[in-house]
Parts: C-alpha cells; sequence; structure tokens
C-alpha cells in the first residue's frame, strides 16, 4: 500500500507516552521517504522576534523545558496533543532528592510536593513470603527529603501551574503533523491541527525540542538512527498499575515496599498522608513476566490475584488482595525502554525526556532523568550566547547524552530484582537473609536512584561487579573448557554459594570474549589496561610436554567503563611461533594483537 504525504504526516503525529498514537500493523514497516526528513542546515540567520522555541509534548521534560527556556528569557511555545484533563490521568511516581532540587530551582517548593504526595523514608524489600531481604534508608538530609510519592497527575498539574505563572504559553489538543526546518533557514516551521476542530496552527520557531514521550514521532521521523525502525525494546513483561483511595496504611506509612524478583515483582508505596483514621491513598504496581498484557477489565483482577497466589506472596503487614479488588481502575502496558541513539540533536531539532532516552520504570528513573534534561538544557544555554539554538542544543547533547545513557543501561538490569530473585533461589524459606544482601541492595540501588550528572566517575557495571566484590572466588576461577567439557547444570560446578545471575554467567563462560560482551551489555567502550605482562620460566611440565612453548608470559589485564574497573583478568600466555614469539620479544606488537 502507498502512503500519500498527508497520510503520513498524518500518521506522524506527536504523543506523549500516556496517551499514545500508533501505527497499525498492517501498515507494516514504518518509511518515511513521503515525509520530510530535515537535513542540517548549512547555515542559520539570528531568531526573528516571532520565531519562539518550540517543545513538543507536555511530559514532565517538555514542561521543565519549557519553563527553563523561559527563564533564558526565550519565550517557549509548549504544545500537546492530549488535553489538560487527559494528562492528570496516571498513577504514582517518585521524587528522589535530586529530582526534589531540580524540580526547587524551576520554582517548585518542597512543601509544595509534600502537600500534594507522601514522604518515603524507608524503601524495603521482601522476598513474596514476607521475609525482609534489606531495607534503604530515604529520610534525607534534614533539609530535602530523600524521597517524595506524587501522583504523575499532580506532578504534570504543578508543573503546568509552574509553567503558566512564568508566562509559558501552552497549548493543549495540538497535534504536530509537519516539521519543517530546511525551507526558511534558521527557523523551523511547525504544523499542528487543532484536535477539536482540525484547524491547522503554522508556527516558526527557533527551535523544537521533542519531549513527546516513547512513542517519540519527532525521534522517528527526524534524528538520524530511528528512522524506519521500531526503537522500543520489548522485556517480556507486563505491568499493571493502580490507585486506591482511603487503604488501610501499612508498616508507617512512609514505607515503599518491593516484593518479589524477576519473575513477578508488587511495588507499593502511598501517594498520600494518612488521615486521622489511618487511611491513605495507595499506588501499587505489580511487573510480570509474561509476553502479552492482560486489557480485560473483567478479567484483570483475577489474573493478578491468581498470579500472586501462584507465586506465594503471602505479606502479613499489607493485603495486596484487597488492594488489587478495591482498585477502581487498572492500567495494563508492557515494559519499554528505548535502544539508544548515537545522537539526539538533528540541526534545530532535539530530543529530550523519555524520547531521547525511554528507561524501565525502576529506580523512579524516567522523571529524574527528565529533570536532568531541563538542568543542562539550561546550563547549555547559559554557555551557548552566540545562538541559543543550534549551539545550545549541541551543547546540551555533549552534557546530557553520556550520563543518560548510563543511567538507562542501570534502569535495563534491574539489579535489585536480580538480587531478591538470588534469595529466592538459595536461601531455604525457613532461613533469615543473610545482611550481606541489604549491602549489595543499597550499593546498587545507589547507582539507579543517585545518578551522575555531568560525570561517569561514579559508574559501576551492576551487579557482576558489586558481587566480585563481595565474592571475588567468582572472578577468574572459570574457564569455559570447565564448564562446557564437564556439561550439566552450569551451578553443579561452580564453588560459589550464590547463583549466578545471566550476565554473570555469560561473563564467566565467554571464553576471551568479555570486553565485546560487556561494551555490548553496557553500551559504552570498553577500555582495557595491561598491569603485567612478564616472561617467565617454563616449568617441568611445559619443558617436557610433547610440543614445549618456546615462551610463557604472566598476563594481568584491567577492564573499564568510565573510571570503573569491572574486571581484573589473569592468565597464562603460551606462545610456540617462533615468529610471534620475536615480535613479543622485541615488543612490536602486544598480545592483545594477536
Amino acid at each position: 500500500m502507498k502512503l500519500s504525504a498527508s497520510s503520513v504526516a498524518f500518521l506522524l503525529a506527536s504523543g506523549i507516552s500516556r496517551c499514545t498514537a500508533f501505527i497499525p500493523a498492517s501498515l507494516g514497516t514504518p518509511r518515511t521517504s513521503n515525509f520530510p526528513i530535515s537535513a542540517v542546515p548549512t547555515g542559520f540567520s539570528v531568531q526573528e522576534e516571532n520565531a519562539k522555541p518550540i517543545v513538543v509534548g507536555a511530559s514532565v521534560a517538555g514542561i521543565a523545558s519549557a519553563i527553563v527556556l523561559k527563564n533564558a528569557g526565550l519565550d517557549a511555545i509548549l504544545l500537546e496533543e492530549c488535553s489538560r484533563d487527559a494528562l492528570t490521568e496516571g498513577a504514582g511516581t517518585n521524587l528522589q532528592a535530586k529530582a526534589i532540587v531540580a524540580l526547587n530551582s524551576l520554582g517548585v517548593s518542597t512543601s509544595t510536593l509534600i502537600e500534594a504526595g507522601a514522604v518515603i523514608t524507608k524503601q524495603s524489600y521482601y522476598c513474596p513470603d514476607g521475609r525482609h531481604v534489606g531495607t534503604l534508608d530515604k529520610s534525607g538530609d534534614g533539609k530535602t527529603p530523600g524521597q517524595i510519592a506524587i501522583h504523575e497527575g499532580k506532578l504534570s498539574d504543578i508543573l503546568l501551574d509552574t509553567a503558566a505563572s512564568k508566562g509559558v504559553e501552552v497549548m493543549t489538543n495540538r497535534r504536530v503533523s509537519a516539521i519543517d526546518q530546511t525551507s526558511s533557514p534558521g527557523r523551523v516551521t511547525v504544523k499542528a491541527k487543532d484536535a477539536s476542530t482540525d484547524d491547522l496552527l503554522v508556527l516558526d520557531g527557533s527551535m523544537v525540542l521533542g519531549a513527546d514521550g516513547t512513542d517519540s514521532k519527532i525521534r522517528w521521523a527526524h534524528v538520524s538512527g530511528s528512522e524506519n525502525r521500531d526503537p522500543r525494546h520489548y522485556h517480556g513483561m507486563s505491568r499493571y498499575r493502580g490507585v486506591v483511595e482511603n487503604f488501610p496504611s501499612f508498616l508507617d506509612g512512609e514505607t515503599m515496599i518491593i516484593a518479589g524478583g524477576v519473575g513477578v515483582k508488587a511495588v507499593v508505596y502511598p501517594i498520600g498522608t494518612p488521615c486521622e483514621k489511618g487511611l491513605q491513598t495507595i499506588n501499587w504496581e505489580i511487573a510480570v513476566d509474561e509476553q502479552d498484557e492482560n486489557t480485560d477489565p473483567s478479567t484483570q483482577k483475577g489474573h493478578l490475584i491468581d498470579l500472586l497466589s501462584t507465586n506465594g506472596f503471602n505479606l502479613d503487614f499489607l493485603d495486596l488482595k484487597s488492594l488489587i479488588t478495591e482498585t477502581t481502575s487498572i492500567r495494563a502496558d508492557r515494559m519499554v525502554d528505548l535502544d539508544p541513539l548515537e545522537k539526539w540533536t538533528n540541526g534545530r531539532i532535539c530530543l529530550t525526556g523519555e524520547a531521547a532516552h525511554g528507561m524501565l520504570p525502576v529506580g523512579s528513573g524516567e522523571t529524574m532523568a527528565g529533570l536532568f534534561d531541563a538542568l543542562a538544557l539550561k546550563e547549555a544555554l547559559e554557555e551557548s550566547k552566540s545562538d541559543p539554538t543550534c549551539d545550545a542544543l549541541k551543547t546540551f547533547e555533549k552534557l546530557r547524552f553520556k550520563d543518560a545513557s548510563l543511567h538507562q543501561s542501570r534502569c535495563r538490569v534491574q539489579p535489585a530484582e536480580h538480587i531478591v530473585q538470588e534469595v529466592l533461589d538459595t536461601i531455604p524459606g525457613t532461613s533469615e537473609v543473610p545482611l550481606e544482601y541489604e549491602q549489595r541492595l543499597r550499593e546498587v540501588m545507589k547507582l539507579v536512584q543517585d545518578p551522575p550528572n555531568h560525570s561517569v566517575a561514579s559508574y559501576v557495571p551492576s551487579t557482576l561487579a558489586q558481587k566480585m566484590l563481595l565474592r571475588p572466588k567468582a572472578a577468574g576461577m572459570v574457564t569455559a573448557p570447565t564448564v562446557t567439557k564437564a556439561g550439566g547444570d552450569l551451578i553443579d560446578q561452580l564453588t560459589l554459594s550464590q547463583r549466578l545471575t545471566p550476565l554473570e554467567r555469560v561473563a564467566l563462560t565467554c571464553a576471551g570474549n568479555l570486553q565485546m560482551v560487556f561494551s555490548s551489555f553496557y553500551m559504552q567502550p570498553v577500555d582495557v589496561s595491561v598491569d603485567l605482562f612478564k616472561e617467565v620460566e617454563l616449568t617441568d611440565e611445559d619443558k617436557n610436554a610433547t610440543k614445549p612453548p618456546l615462551a610463557v608470559y604472566d598476563r594481568v589485564v584491567d577492564m573499564f567503563i568510565g573510571d570503573a574497573m569491572f574486571c581484573k583478568a589473569t592468565s597464562k600466555v603460551k606462545v610456540y611461533d617462533a615468529e610471534l614469539y620475536e615480535a613479543l620479544a622485541t615488543q612490536d606488537v602486544g598480545i592483545g594483537q594477536l
């Protein structure tokens, strides 16, 4: 089927993740040949008085960016395809301390956030049977709470009210149908239709920020690397969410609980303060390892209750069955993030928020990353005085690209869930959980909930590096031949007290390709530093071999992602070829090159 230009433009209408626009499967592979893919302009002129920055999508990143632009003296226009009422829908989200500070800098006070939500002082992990695995202290530093839980709709309302108070022009019910940055140098023409009247609005903008969520059509049509492919990465899991008002408080009324491992996980926390009767508004989420989510309201509750029962959920402090039963409306979707891009910018068009780096809902990463984007945009505008558009967008990308990619990869690994799953697999149900698991939870979740901004110095690649620190016996003790020749279950052949994650099994059996495996997994380059390469004497066994080696070397190398070492590899290298031995002896070539 051949699509007209107008049909393709209509299909490319932008939408945020909560108000999804989709392309029917019957259309086949998306194509953009009939839609103007904007080229990077060869030059630009000084911004005209009526050419304003245009932000597409009233996501957290979109509204925050519009506020930043207004604060910088640029009269931003915010276009959103949904109505204001639709933006108040959703469920709960969490603001970590850095996110709260970021909101403060935009003009949102901590007291406003507390009044609209609930202060979380503890984040506790449990086995489904109620055994406690570990607790994170979220009490904060005395000035800023460590965490505030709030309804997504209330957070949107607060941000939109803040934007309006600063004079940001917000246009809801406006669906972007076309963007062109080639016809008029120094400008971007944006066409948007009114959802209720079909009236066409044409705007001349100085730049466009695409904040239109994981289903971003701006990303699909305008950013190199996304054309003609679906960037969404499905993780084989469904997520069910609900909110219940006037539900009995659990524990101390200030605790977020996560129960379960990688197969079925329940996350429950308050998003409102308790009333005199001890009742609160409670948000819940259940993540399930299944290919297709249940979207039938008549069977959803029974489906979830059966899953919890089958997986042995029995928390003596919280009635999960009643929580689900009393939920009026359940939202179901797939656990999806976005594959990374090589860049976010194309001339005067740039992605931000989930459109740039959509990540799994782990550790409140989505909201925090969107706010970090806005802070980076503020810094970029301050640094780019000569042209507050192209230069600023390039600087913004430079400031945020690496940190956001690292944050995204940490969320993709879901480290805490794997630690709880390890408890389920290795610690008998009648035994208490050793304290080492709590320490590991604290270490890995600090990396997710307290990500670096403009620095990779604190980056440590997820659970494998952490476990090697706690269990050094795991590093370098098992070689591929030991495992593959013996056959059978890998666990039976390892002298480890705890079960390995899938990534650890790959790392311990990859037979020399560790650098490529980790580079691919974390979407980052791996640097190798040679600590030792020294020729040693042949052993008697080597001398008496049928074919003795010409030389034997002790070799030690360290592997890094960013500034963090994740592996120290020790080996003996035996050389049998005279030409290679001469090359190594004269240092004409390194063993890694061979």
